[in-house]
């Protein structure tokens, strides 16, 4: 198969390109900078020869026409940020960052997949990276979490209308918890730095990232694999199931949360 996956620059999406390939499946893997380009084609070219680097700023309507053009069986919606901060002193444009490259663009890449597979007749498929963090309640951290609920919503509606209308096109939902990534704790550290001045919020900087360190310490899984692997089965089926949540324990764990305290 052919395999578009956007974000992939390292760690999830990175590793698993490099899994699907080593299974013989054509890569097309979208960066978000010429220098990660170059640094990735460096990487894979002692070892690889299917896998294919393109430049995509999923922001930049102009990379994305590459969705229009190339061929692919499967796309991968991977790429997001996690901007952070106090939501009642979020410095301008930062929720709209958040929103603009989880949400709206996603939906942009979803549609142009769509369209691109809809004008090929063939029955593809799209995965969608959201995040279990949608369902949780984090100081500081709504600007994040409110954009992959959103995601996650958006992608529940378009599986029921494509079920709807019978379509030979797949959507499945990706829902990872707390993985060792290093996104978690880049995420933590700079929250504040989208936080106006001179905010009461500030006052509790030190005391709220101390523990969300303590906290993603505790439940963060160290490596990735099962979810890789989940990921991989789901894209070799021909009719891959809706969502994947992994690790397993975080995915009861949410279902708890949200039974007891939403």
């Amino acid at each position: 198969m052919k395999i578009l996956i956007t974000g992939a620059t390292s760690g999830i999406a990175y590793d698993t390109a490099l899994e699907l390939a080593k299974r013989g499946h054509i890569i097309y893997l979208c960066c978000h900078h010429h220098e990660e380009k170059e640094n990735i084609i460096a990487k894979i070219k002692p070892y690889n020869t299917n896998i294919f680097v393109y430049k995509v700023d999923v922001v930049n309507d102009d990379d994305l026409k590459i969705l229009d053009t190339l061929e692919y069986d499967i796309i991968w919606s991977h790429a997001g940020i996690g901007l952070g901060g106090a939501l009642l002193a979020l410095k301008e444009n930062t929720l709209e960052q958040n929103f603009k490259v989880n949400v709206f663009q996603n939906l942009k890449i979803i549609t142009k997949a769509y369209n691109n597979m809809i004008k090929r007749n063939i029955a593809g498929k799209i995965f969608v990276t959201s995040s279990l963090a949608g369902y949780l309640t984090l100081e500081y951290l709504g600007s994040y979490t409110s954009s992959k609920i959103a995601l996650s919503q958006i992608c529940y509606t378009i599986h029921k209308e494509l079920t709807l209308t019978n379509s030979n096109i797949s959507l499945t939902l990706i829902e990872p918890g707390a993985y060792h990534t290093g996104f978690n704790q880049v995420m933590i550290d700079n929250k504040f730095k989208y936080s106006t001045d001179n905010n009461i919020f500030k006052e509790y900087q030190e005391e709220v990232t101390t523990k969300q360190h303590n906290l993603f310490n505790l439940i963060e899984k160290k490596n990735y694999h099962d979810l890789i692997t989940a990921i991989i089965k789901e894209m070799e089926k021909e009719k891959p199931k809706f969502r994947i949540r992994k690790p397993l324990i975080q995915s009861i764990m949410t279902k708890l949360y949200l039974l007891i305290f939403r």
